[in-house]
Protein backbone atom coordinates (compact mmCIF):
# COMPACT_ATOMS: atom_id res chain seq x y z
CA UNK A 1 0.00 0.00 0.00
CA UNK A 2 2.89 2.14 1.14
CA UNK A 3 4.46 1.71 -2.35
CA UNK A 4 1.38 2.61 -4.27
CA UNK A 5 0.59 5.70 -2.83
CA UNK A 6 4.17 6.63 -3.33
CA UNK A 7 3.79 5.61 -6.84
CA UNK A 8 0.43 8.08 -6.78
CA UNK A 9 2.36 10.71 -5.28
CA UNK A 10 4.85 10.59 -8.39
CA UNK A 11 2.22 10.40 -10.87
CA UNK A 12 0.22 13.51 -8.89
CA UNK A 13 3.81 15.46 -9.01
CA UNK A 14 3.71 15.16 -13.02
CA UNK A 15 0.64 17.37 -13.29
CA UNK A 16 2.93 20.32 -12.48
CA UNK A 17 5.10 19.69 -15.96
CA UNK A 18 1.41 19.86 -17.78
CA UNK A 19 0.62 23.63 -16.22
CA UNK A 20 3.24 26.04 -14.55
CA UNK A 21 1.90 29.25 -15.19
CA UNK A 22 -1.21 30.99 -17.32
CA UNK A 23 0.21 34.20 -18.43
CA UNK A 24 -2.46 36.37 -19.75
CA UNK A 25 -2.35 39.60 -22.33
CA UNK A 26 -2.82 42.08 -18.84
CA UNK A 27 0.27 41.18 -17.71
CA UNK A 28 2.27 41.68 -20.66
CA UNK A 29 4.39 44.94 -20.90
CA UNK A 30 2.21 48.41 -19.77
CA UNK A 31 4.18 50.22 -22.72
CA UNK A 32 1.61 50.99 -24.91
CA UNK A 33 2.67 50.05 -29.00
CA UNK A 34 1.23 52.95 -31.24
CA UNK A 35 -2.28 51.54 -32.78
CA UNK A 36 -3.15 52.77 -36.51
CA UNK A 37 -7.23 53.25 -36.83
CA UNK A 38 -8.74 50.65 -38.71
CA UNK A 39 -6.25 48.02 -37.46
CA UNK A 40 -8.52 45.29 -37.15
CA UNK A 41 -11.28 43.35 -38.75
CA UNK A 42 -13.30 41.32 -35.99
CA UNK A 43 -14.89 38.56 -37.72
CA UNK A 44 -17.39 36.15 -35.67
CA UNK A 45 -18.80 33.11 -37.04
CA UNK A 46 -22.49 32.68 -35.97
CA UNK A 47 -25.01 30.08 -36.00
CA UNK A 48 -27.97 30.22 -34.22
CA UNK A 49 -26.39 32.90 -31.12
CA UNK A 50 -29.29 34.87 -30.55
CA UNK A 51 -28.52 34.08 -26.73
CA UNK A 52 -24.77 34.60 -26.78
CA UNK A 53 -24.90 37.89 -29.52
CA UNK A 54 -25.66 40.88 -27.67
CA UNK A 55 -23.17 40.18 -24.61
CA UNK A 56 -19.91 39.46 -27.00
CA UNK A 57 -21.00 42.53 -29.25
CA UNK A 58 -21.73 44.43 -25.99
CA UNK A 59 -18.38 44.04 -24.49
CA UNK A 60 -16.39 45.22 -27.37
CA UNK A 61 -15.47 48.73 -27.03
CA UNK A 62 -15.70 51.27 -30.04
CA UNK A 63 -12.14 52.07 -29.96
CA UNK A 64 -10.63 53.56 -33.47
CA UNK A 65 -8.93 50.85 -33.85
CA UNK A 66 -11.76 48.51 -34.89
CA UNK A 67 -12.73 48.94 -38.67
CA UNK A 68 -15.12 46.61 -38.73
CA UNK A 69 -17.31 44.07 -36.46
CA UNK A 70 -18.29 41.38 -39.17
CA UNK A 71 -21.12 38.92 -37.71
CA UNK A 72 -21.26 35.65 -40.63
CA UNK A 73 -24.53 33.98 -40.36
CA UNK A 74 -24.00 30.64 -40.78
CA UNK A 75 -28.05 29.51 -41.42
CA UNK A 76 -29.11 30.54 -38.30
CA UNK A 77 -33.23 29.80 -38.01
CA UNK A 78 -32.89 31.91 -34.69
CA UNK A 79 -32.66 35.81 -34.85
CA UNK A 80 -28.79 36.66 -34.81
CA UNK A 81 -28.76 38.34 -38.13
CA UNK A 82 -31.31 40.60 -36.47
CA UNK A 83 -29.73 41.35 -33.18
CA UNK A 84 -26.44 41.77 -35.33
CA UNK A 85 -27.28 44.27 -37.10
CA UNK A 86 -29.07 45.62 -34.07
CA UNK A 87 -25.44 46.27 -32.52
CA UNK A 88 -24.07 47.73 -35.48
CA UNK A 89 -22.01 44.47 -36.95
CA UNK A 90 -22.14 44.00 -40.50
CA UNK A 91 -23.98 41.16 -40.90
CA UNK A 92 -22.57 38.14 -44.00
CA UNK A 93 -25.41 35.60 -45.15
CA UNK A 94 -22.61 33.27 -47.37
CA UNK A 95 -25.56 30.54 -47.39
CA UNK A 96 -24.62 26.93 -46.85
CA UNK A 97 -21.37 25.84 -46.34
CA UNK A 98 -19.98 23.31 -49.57
CA UNK A 99 -20.43 19.06 -48.25
CA UNK A 100 -16.55 18.88 -47.19
CA UNK A 101 -16.50 21.90 -45.36
CA UNK A 102 -17.69 22.48 -41.84
CA UNK A 103 -19.82 25.43 -40.85
CA UNK A 104 -17.32 27.25 -38.69
CA UNK A 105 -14.69 26.97 -41.21
CA UNK A 106 -17.00 28.54 -43.98
CA UNK A 107 -18.36 30.81 -42.23
CA UNK A 108 -14.33 32.28 -41.01
CA UNK A 109 -13.24 31.80 -44.52
CA UNK A 110 -15.81 34.12 -45.62
CA UNK A 111 -15.51 37.04 -43.53
CA UNK A 112 -12.05 37.10 -44.06
CA UNK A 113 -12.74 37.50 -47.42
CA UNK A 114 -14.71 40.09 -47.06
CA UNK A 115 -12.88 42.05 -44.75
CA UNK A 116 -10.63 44.78 -45.52
CA UNK A 117 -8.55 45.49 -42.10
CA UNK A 118 -4.72 44.45 -42.12
CA UNK A 119 -5.35 42.40 -38.80
CA UNK A 120 -8.05 39.99 -37.91
CA UNK A 121 -9.49 38.48 -34.94
CA UNK A 122 -11.68 36.18 -35.19
CA UNK A 123 -13.64 35.18 -32.13
CA UNK A 124 -16.58 32.31 -31.09
CA UNK A 125 -19.74 34.49 -30.24
CA UNK A 126 -20.19 32.80 -27.04
CA UNK A 127 -16.73 34.75 -26.07
CA UNK A 128 -16.71 38.16 -24.21
CA UNK A 129 -14.65 41.07 -23.61
CA UNK A 130 -13.40 42.36 -20.11
CA UNK A 131 -12.88 45.69 -19.23
CA UNK A 132 -9.78 46.75 -21.44
CA UNK A 133 -9.26 43.36 -22.67
CA UNK A 134 -9.15 44.16 -26.27
CA UNK A 135 -6.85 46.82 -25.96
CA UNK A 136 -4.84 44.74 -23.97
CA UNK A 137 -4.78 41.87 -26.66
CA UNK A 138 -3.98 44.29 -29.47
CA UNK A 139 -1.27 45.87 -27.32
CA UNK A 140 -0.15 42.11 -27.36
CA UNK A 141 0.14 41.18 -30.33
CA UNK A 142 1.72 44.58 -31.89
CA UNK A 143 4.50 43.63 -29.58
CA UNK A 144 5.17 40.25 -31.47
CA UNK A 145 7.00 39.43 -34.52
CA UNK A 146 5.41 39.99 -37.75
CA UNK A 147 4.47 36.17 -38.31
CA UNK A 148 2.90 35.46 -34.96
CA UNK A 149 -0.24 34.35 -34.46
CA UNK A 150 -2.07 35.51 -30.88
CA UNK A 151 -4.62 32.96 -29.57
CA UNK A 152 -6.39 33.58 -26.43
CA UNK A 153 -7.85 30.76 -24.52
CA UNK A 154 -11.21 32.21 -22.77
CA UNK A 155 -11.28 31.99 -18.73
CA UNK A 156 -14.41 29.26 -18.70
CA UNK A 157 -17.02 30.81 -16.94
CA UNK A 158 -19.57 28.47 -15.16
CA UNK A 159 -23.07 30.00 -13.60
CA UNK A 160 -25.01 26.37 -12.93
CA UNK A 161 -23.95 23.31 -11.48
CA UNK A 162 -23.88 20.84 -14.61
CA UNK A 163 -21.50 23.33 -15.92
CA UNK A 164 -18.71 22.33 -14.00
CA UNK A 165 -18.78 19.09 -15.47
CA UNK A 166 -16.58 20.65 -17.71
CA UNK A 167 -13.50 20.97 -15.55
CA UNK A 168 -11.18 18.18 -16.68
CA UNK A 169 -12.10 19.19 -20.32
CA UNK A 170 -10.86 22.45 -19.93
CA UNK A 171 -8.21 21.72 -18.06
CA UNK A 172 -7.16 19.36 -21.31
CA UNK A 173 -7.81 21.62 -23.17
CA UNK A 174 -5.65 24.50 -21.71
CA UNK A 175 -2.25 21.08 -21.12
CA UNK A 176 -2.67 20.45 -24.43
CA UNK A 177 -3.14 23.67 -27.00
CA UNK A 178 -1.47 26.17 -24.46
CA UNK A 179 2.48 25.71 -24.07
CA UNK A 180 1.90 26.61 -20.58
CA UNK A 181 3.92 23.44 -19.42
CA UNK A 182 7.61 22.27 -19.78
CA UNK A 183 7.08 20.09 -22.74
CA UNK A 184 5.93 22.09 -25.97
CA UNK A 185 5.36 25.17 -27.66
CA UNK A 186 1.77 26.99 -28.08
CA UNK A 187 -0.83 25.91 -30.68
CA UNK A 188 -3.68 27.83 -31.25
CA UNK A 189 -7.16 27.71 -29.20
CA UNK A 190 -10.12 27.63 -31.36
CA UNK A 191 -11.83 30.25 -29.13
CA UNK A 192 -9.78 32.99 -30.87
CA UNK A 193 -7.34 33.98 -33.41
CA UNK A 194 -5.41 37.56 -34.04
CA UNK A 195 -3.19 37.34 -37.44
CA UNK A 196 -2.46 39.40 -40.03
CA UNK A 197 -3.81 39.05 -43.21
CA UNK A 198 -0.62 38.64 -44.83
CA UNK A 199 0.22 35.58 -42.74
CA UNK A 200 -3.65 33.93 -42.76
CA UNK A 201 -3.19 33.94 -46.43
CA UNK A 202 0.61 32.48 -46.21
CA UNK A 203 -1.00 29.55 -43.97
CA UNK A 204 -4.01 29.16 -46.46
CA UNK A 205 -6.77 30.45 -44.25
CA UNK A 206 -9.70 28.65 -43.35
CA UNK A 207 -10.33 27.86 -46.75
CA UNK A 208 -7.09 25.62 -46.48
CA UNK A 209 -8.76 23.76 -43.42
CA UNK A 210 -11.79 22.10 -45.02
CA UNK A 211 -13.87 19.80 -43.19
CA UNK A 212 -12.56 19.66 -39.64
CA UNK A 213 -14.09 20.19 -36.23
CA UNK A 214 -10.66 20.81 -34.78
CA UNK A 215 -9.83 23.73 -37.26
CA UNK A 216 -7.80 25.18 -34.86
CA UNK A 217 -5.16 22.15 -34.83
CA UNK A 218 -5.00 22.38 -38.36
CA UNK A 219 -4.39 26.11 -38.56
CA UNK A 220 -1.30 25.76 -36.23
CA UNK A 221 -0.04 22.63 -38.55
CA UNK A 222 -0.19 25.26 -41.37
CA UNK A 223 1.19 27.85 -39.65
CA UNK A 224 4.38 26.37 -38.42
CA UNK A 225 4.62 24.82 -41.72
CA UNK A 226 5.15 28.21 -43.06
CA UNK A 227 7.74 29.39 -40.12
CA UNK A 228 4.78 31.10 -38.03
CA UNK A 229 5.01 31.33 -34.38
CA UNK A 230 1.66 30.57 -33.10
CA UNK A 231 1.32 32.43 -28.89
CA UNK A 232 -1.01 31.35 -26.85
CA UNK A 233 -1.89 32.95 -23.47
CA UNK A 234 -4.66 32.48 -20.85
CA UNK A 235 -7.61 34.80 -21.02
CA UNK A 236 -8.64 35.58 -17.34
CA UNK A 237 -9.84 39.21 -17.03
CA UNK A 238 -9.60 39.74 -20.50
CA UNK A 239 -11.79 37.78 -22.60
CA UNK A 240 -14.17 34.94 -21.26
CA UNK A 241 -16.86 32.47 -22.50
CA UNK A 242 -19.55 30.72 -21.33
CA UNK A 243 -19.48 27.38 -23.43
CA UNK A 244 -22.51 25.78 -23.16
CA UNK A 245 -25.72 27.39 -21.26
CA UNK A 246 -28.09 25.43 -23.05
CA UNK A 247 -28.21 22.54 -20.29
CA UNK A 248 -26.53 19.32 -19.87
CA UNK A 249 -27.39 17.66 -23.21
CA UNK A 250 -25.61 20.71 -25.04
CA UNK A 251 -22.62 20.10 -22.76
CA UNK A 252 -22.34 16.59 -23.33
CA UNK A 253 -22.67 16.88 -27.27
CA UNK A 254 -20.11 20.01 -27.29
CA UNK A 255 -17.35 17.48 -25.71
CA UNK A 256 -18.16 14.75 -27.73
CA UNK A 257 -18.34 15.96 -30.80
CA UNK A 258 -14.47 16.42 -31.06
CA UNK A 259 -12.25 15.52 -28.11
CA UNK A 260 -10.95 12.20 -29.22
CA UNK A 261 -9.60 13.94 -31.80
CA UNK A 262 -8.41 16.53 -29.60
CA UNK A 263 -5.81 13.66 -27.78
CA UNK A 264 -5.07 11.89 -30.78
CA UNK A 265 -3.48 15.37 -32.03
CA UNK A 266 -1.78 16.19 -28.59
CA UNK A 267 2.05 16.51 -28.39
CA UNK A 268 2.90 12.38 -27.55
CA UNK A 269 4.39 13.65 -24.06
CA UNK A 270 1.58 15.68 -23.28
CA UNK A 271 -0.81 12.99 -23.87
CA UNK A 272 1.63 10.53 -21.90
CA UNK A 273 1.61 12.67 -18.71
CA UNK A 274 -1.93 13.46 -19.00
CA UNK A 275 -2.59 9.98 -18.63
CA UNK A 276 -0.12 9.50 -15.42
CA UNK A 277 -1.61 12.23 -13.86
CA UNK A 278 -5.70 11.51 -14.21
CA UNK A 279 -4.54 7.84 -13.66
CA UNK A 280 -3.06 9.47 -10.28
CA UNK A 281 -6.73 11.29 -9.62
CA UNK A 282 -8.59 8.39 -10.13
CA UNK A 283 -6.58 5.90 -7.87
CA UNK A 284 -6.22 8.42 -5.13
CA UNK A 285 -10.06 8.70 -5.08
CA UNK A 286 -10.66 5.24 -5.47
CA UNK A 287 -8.29 3.88 -2.47
CA UNK A 288 -9.86 6.29 -0.55
CA UNK A 289 -12.80 3.78 -0.47
CA UNK A 290 -11.04 0.50 -0.83
CA UNK A 291 -7.82 1.25 1.02
CA UNK A 292 -6.78 -1.02 4.23
CA UNK A 293 -8.72 0.93 7.35
CA UNK A 294 -5.39 1.81 9.17
CA UNK A 295 -3.98 3.42 5.94
CA UNK A 296 -7.29 5.49 5.19
CA UNK A 297 -5.88 8.85 6.58
CA UNK A 298 -2.78 8.84 4.50
CA UNK A 299 -5.05 8.64 1.44
CA UNK A 300 -7.09 11.07 2.71
CA UNK A 301 -3.99 13.53 3.28
CA UNK A 302 -3.06 13.13 -0.60
CA UNK A 303 -6.97 13.07 -1.53
CA UNK A 304 -6.70 16.57 -0.04
CA UNK A 305 -3.63 17.24 -1.82
CA UNK A 306 -4.71 16.63 -5.22
CA UNK A 307 -7.98 18.48 -4.65
CA UNK A 308 -5.73 21.28 -3.49
CA UNK A 309 -3.42 20.87 -6.70
CA UNK A 310 -6.77 20.49 -8.55
CA UNK A 311 -7.98 23.64 -8.15
CA UNK A 312 -4.61 25.21 -8.54
CA UNK A 313 -5.20 24.67 -12.08
CA UNK A 314 -8.83 25.33 -12.69
CA UNK A 315 -8.82 28.88 -11.23
CA UNK A 316 -6.21 29.61 -14.09
CA UNK A 317 -8.43 28.99 -16.80
CA UNK A 318 -11.93 28.73 -15.31
CA UNK A 319 -14.25 29.74 -12.27
CA UNK A 320 -15.03 26.56 -11.29
CA UNK A 321 -16.13 26.53 -7.35
CA UNK A 322 -14.02 25.31 -4.68
CA UNK A 323 -16.65 22.03 -4.22
CA UNK A 324 -15.92 21.30 -7.89
CA UNK A 325 -12.54 20.54 -7.14
CA UNK A 326 -12.88 18.92 -3.39
CA UNK A 327 -15.49 16.42 -5.19
CA UNK A 328 -12.72 16.47 -8.38
CA UNK A 329 -13.43 12.13 -8.64
CA UNK A 330 -17.05 13.38 -9.96
CA UNK A 331 -16.36 15.05 -13.37
CA UNK A 332 -13.50 12.82 -13.68
CA UNK A 333 -16.11 10.12 -14.16
CA UNK A 334 -18.01 12.60 -16.34
CA UNK A 335 -14.89 13.16 -18.32
CA UNK A 336 -13.90 9.30 -18.93
CA UNK A 337 -17.37 8.52 -20.04
CA UNK A 338 -17.89 11.48 -22.36
CA UNK A 339 -14.41 10.86 -23.65
CA UNK A 340 -15.37 7.39 -24.35
CA UNK A 341 -18.14 8.06 -26.10
CA UNK A 342 -16.25 10.28 -28.19
CA UNK A 343 -14.00 8.03 -29.14
CA UNK A 344 -16.24 4.99 -29.50
CA UNK A 345 -18.69 7.13 -32.09
CA UNK A 346 -15.42 8.15 -33.76
CA UNK A 347 -14.01 4.36 -34.26
CA UNK A 348 -17.71 3.24 -35.70
CA UNK A 349 -18.06 6.55 -37.67
CA UNK A 350 -21.18 7.74 -35.79
CA UNK A 351 -21.68 11.61 -35.91
CA UNK A 352 -22.86 14.45 -33.21
CA UNK A 353 -25.56 16.67 -34.22
CA UNK A 354 -24.27 20.09 -33.25
CA UNK A 355 -26.47 23.27 -33.58
CA UNK A 356 -28.49 21.45 -36.25
CA UNK A 357 -25.53 20.46 -38.19
CA UNK A 358 -24.20 16.67 -37.89
CA UNK A 359 -20.39 16.65 -37.22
Amino acid sequence: MTLLLAVCVSQLSTGFLLMTRVPRCSEMDSASAALSPNLVSIIIPARNEDQNLPRLLSSIPRLPEIAEIIVVDDGSIDRTAEIAGQHGARVLQPGNPPNDVTGKVWACARGAVAASAPLLLFLDADTFFQSDGLSAMLQTYKKQPHNTALSVLPFAVTVRPYEEFSLFFNLLMAFGAGGFGVFQSSRLFGQSLLLSRELYSGIGGYAAVGNSVLENVHLARNLEAAQGKPYCLGGKNDLHMRMFPDGFEQLCDGWTKAFADGARSTDIRVLAVTILWLSALASIAVLLFVGPMQERWMVATLYLLAAIQVFFFARKIGSFRIATCLLFPLPLIFFFVVFTRSAMRRAFGKHTSWRGRSV
